[in-house]
């Protein structure tokens, strides 16, 4: 047989046939092998899982994979990290986690069609043999524009990240909806895409300000960007009283010199559930979607 199919029967992998599997179990106990797990041949081997990621920069990732790691290593499980959208030309994995929205649909599909759980956490779409495990991200920027609103904003800017994430798109929606309840929707509202990053806030706030005077709030798709916005602020000298909104709840409001109000995310919860969501793809097949809740914490 081929070195995937050992492998594949030595990790007990549903889709070797049980004769097969067992054949092989049989020549690797005579041949005393052990994996590199040090387990004998006919139990469970370390089922490796790659995390798809399109960087490593920021708190938010590093959260993420420390508490994957230490959620998979005591259920038999590896966690390997992939930097990098092109998922295809990955030889071999158990399971796949995607937090990567350059990553393709079709990609995933076709790794789906191999019967190898897919849980997706940045996007919500119906692939077969896949489970969504995201952030409620449309109800918490919906939240923070809505908590804007009351606090008398009527004039805004929206700074989101790259065109093709999904994060950004529902948090972009969640924001559009707030203004449209609240009968402020307007066509020439300023949208700008940024990467998610400081210096792509503070260059997208020195445009704003270049543009035209000061909004009432500038809402950003996460809290790096808005971190940059405030920058560009106190460096144009801005003196009118700018609420500034951001994702993630990594900066505490309570330290920031403007007005400040984000969705507060627990990423390290965000990761274990979706490792607990993998485990039990494993044992009974593809489970329902989750969302995982943000709370809006400010400084107002």
């Amino acid at each position: 047989v081929s070195i995937t199919t050992v492998s594949y029967s030595l990790n007990n992998d549903p889709r070797i046939p049980a004769a097969t599997k067992q054949r092989v179990i049989d020549a690797a106990n005579q041949l005393g092998y052990t994996g590199k797990s040090g387990k004998s041949a006919n139990k469970d081997y370390l089922k490796q899982i790659v995390l798809c990621l399109n960087t490593l920069k920021g708190d938010v990732y590093s959260d993420i994979i420390a508490a994957m790691k230490a959620t998979l290593n005591l259920n038999n499980c590896e966690l390997m990290v992939y930097v990098g959208s092109e998922i295809t030309r990955i030889k071999w994995m158990d399971g796949l986690f995607v937090l990567n929205s350059r990553v393709k649909n079709e990609d995933i599909e076709q790794i789906a069609s191999r019967r190898i759980p897919a849980v997706l956490m940045d996007r919500e779409v119906d692939i077969d043999g896949t489970m969504c495990v995201t952030l409620d991200n449309f109800k918490g920027c919906n939240a923070v524009t809505q908590r804007a609103i009351e606090q008398g904003a009527r004039s805004f800017v929206f700074i989101g990240g790259p065109k093709e994430s999904y994060e950004s798109q529902y948090r972009y929606n969640g924001f559009c909806k707030a203004l449209s309840d609240n009968g402020l929707m307007r066509r020439d509202i300023l949208t700008l895409q940024t990467d998610f990053t400081y210096v792509g806030g503070l260059n997208a706030c020195r445009f704003v300000l270049e543009r035209e005077s000061a909004p009432d709030a500038i809402v950003c798709a996460n809290d790096e960007t808005a971190m940059g916005i405030i920058a560009g602020l106190k460096a144009g000298n801005v003196t009118k009283d700018v609420i500034v909104t951001g994702f993630d709840g990594l900066v505490d409001p309570s330290h920031m010199q403007y007005r400040f109000i984000t969705a507060k995310a627990d990423h390290k919860y965000w990761a274990t559930t979706s490792s607990y969501s993998m485990l039990q793809m494993f044992e009974h097949g593809v489970q329902h979607d989750m969302k995982i809740p943000v709370q809006v914490i400010d400084n107002i």
